[in-house]
Formats: C-alpha cells, structure tokens, sequence
C-alpha cells in the first residue's frame, strides 16, 4: 500500500497541473495557440534555469561512481540506438518517429527521481541521483537534438548539427552549469534566489500548456503510437535496464537510481522540444500524459518486486 501511495504522490500533481490547462482551453481562458506561445517559453527561458541549477547545485562530493555513471550512459545510448533503427523501419513520418523515439528513451529523471529515491533510499541514494541527473540530462537533451536535426534534415549534416546543439538552450544550460560546477565559479547572490525560482515553475506551467494542448480527437487517432510508447517506456525499457544491472551485480541505492532514470515517465521537456524541432508536439504531449498516467502501476509493480526480493 506504501508503495502503491508513493506512485499516487508522484503522479497526482502532474494530472492536476494537466486538468487546470485542459479546462483552461475548455473555458475559452487559452487558445491552443496561446498554450504552444506558453510551451516555447517554457522551453526556452524555464527549463534552461531549472537544468542548470540542478547541476550547479547538484552534491557531487563521494557520490561519484564511475560504474553506475557508465552503465546509465551506455544503457542510454544502447536504447537510443535500437529505438532509432527499430522506429525508421516501421513509422514512415519522420516527424512522428523522430518523437516516438524520444518519447521513449527520454524520462522525467530529474522530478520523479528525487520523488523515488527520497521514499526508498537515505541522504547517500539523493546524492547519488542528483549526481547522476548533472550527465544523464545532458545527454538526454544532445541525443534528442541529433534525433531531430537529423530526421528534419534527411541526412546527418556535422557542421549543421553541431551549430544546433550549442544553439539549443538546454544544452547550453547544462554546459554553462556544468562550467560552473566544474571551476567552483560563484553565482550572483542577488541573482540565485529569483532565476532558480523562475526554474522551479517550469514544470507546472510545461504540464499546463501540455494539457491545454490535448485533444481527444488526436489521442485517438494516435492510440497505436500511444499504445507501442507506453509498453516501450514503461515496460520494456525498464525491464531490461534492471535486469542488466542486477546482472552486473548493482543493489540499493545504485538500483534506485537505475530505476529512476530508466522507468520514470517521459520528460515534460520532450514536448516543447518536439514542438520546436520540427516534431509532431501534440504526440509528444499525449506521450508525457499517458506515461504519467499509467507509470502509477508500472513503478509500483518494479518497487514491489525489487523490494520483495531484497534488491533495494
């Protein structure tokens, strides 16, 4: 019941903050327009703050464990790859495969893995997250910017792409707050406070736009899409990225974070990225909605297990 409760606790705010946009719309408050205005605002400004004082916050210290370091990013990258050549064989849209390959291996690592490791593990199981959060984002945010640039353009430009991914404003926070966590650089008292406040919005008001974005309409004819995501970011990805790292021997605090980062819901971000990348944004947005919906019964099934059999 625990476990179930904690699932409820971490997905209840997002379905809220997505009901307010949705009847928001529904009243005539916002136009759907005004929402995609809302999402690329988040996008550009929100997001990037949040990004990078996670980084520049984030307690490093004895946490560094270059095993499970390696093992998220290769997992990540290994995912990436076989969704790539999986999604190109069978969507013909590159618009729509392009978002369901991010749809699937990009997760809402950043909030639900706080959320998760606060409930399962101490001090030392945070830390370890927020270490983790400083390069698993990052690499979130490159490979979803080489997936689109390439999918817009028919073909990997170097040149091109490169531009774009130092011109995307959510790797360039990560880099400026890795820069900064790096060489110790200290940050404006003065300006700390307000701009990371300003970062702390960006969710609720990404999930508002997200669901005064959602049309039933489009939820329907893209049931299938929706349907192939949910089972392959909730189910199938997760299923092996625990299964690899039992193998290899991780347990407790390691475990948490790999099922934080690989059985979390899609991340909020994907939706405005999609939207301003040339993606399909409404998918995206459904994505988000429907894997924060049903993740309530997938991470409580994977506590259920990895705690019945003294894995974490």
């Amino acid at each position: 019941m625990d476990n179930f409760l904690l699932a409820v606790k971490v997905v209840l705010p997002l379905l809220i903050y997505m009901a307010v946009g949705f009847m928001t719309r529904r009243r005539g408050i916002f136009s759907a327009e005004n929402f995609k205005a809302l999402n690329s605002m988040t996008f550009r400004i929100f997001m990037p703050l949040t990004l990078f004082f996670n980084i520049y916050e984030a307690e490093i210290g004895e946490t560094v464990r270059p095993g499970i370091f390696l093992f998220a990013v290769t997992v990540i990258l290994l995912q990436f790859s076989v969704l790539w050549i999986g999604y190109t064989r069978s969507i013909k849209s590159k618009p729509d495969c392009a978002t369901m390959i991010q749809g699937t291996y990009r997760s809402n690592f950043v909030l639900f893995g706080n959320v998760i490791t606060a409930s399962l593990s101490g001090e030392s199981g945070l830390a370890l997250v927020a270490a983790l959060a400083a390069i698993v984002v990052p690499v979130f945010n490159i490979l979803a910017v080489i997936l689109f640039e390439v999918k817009r353009e028919n073909e990997l430009k170097i040149g091109r792409m490169i531009l774009n991914i130092f011109k995307n404003p959510l790797v360039d926070a990560g880099i400026l707050g890795a820069v900064f966590k790096v060489f110790h650089l200290p940050f404006p008292t003065l300006l700390q406070q307000p701009l990371a406040t300003l970062g702390d919005i960006a969710t609720p008001l990404a999930l508002t736009a997200l669901g005064g974005m959602l049309s039933l309409g489009s939820i329907i004819q893209h049931r299938n899409y929706l349907l192939t995501a949910v089972f392959g970011k909730l189910i199938a990805v997760p299923v092996i990225a625990l299964s690899a790292a039992i193998m290899m021997g991780y347990r407790g605090d390691a475990l948490v974070a790999v099922l934080a980062i690989f059985a979390s819901p899609t991340a909020v971000a994907s939706t405005p990225m999609a939207q301003s990348m040339g993606g399909n944004g409404e998918l995206a947005g459904e994505i988000v909605a429907a894997t924060s919906v049903c993740c309530i019964i997938t991470i409580f099934l994977f506590v259920l297990f990895l705690s019945g059999k003294n894995f974490i």
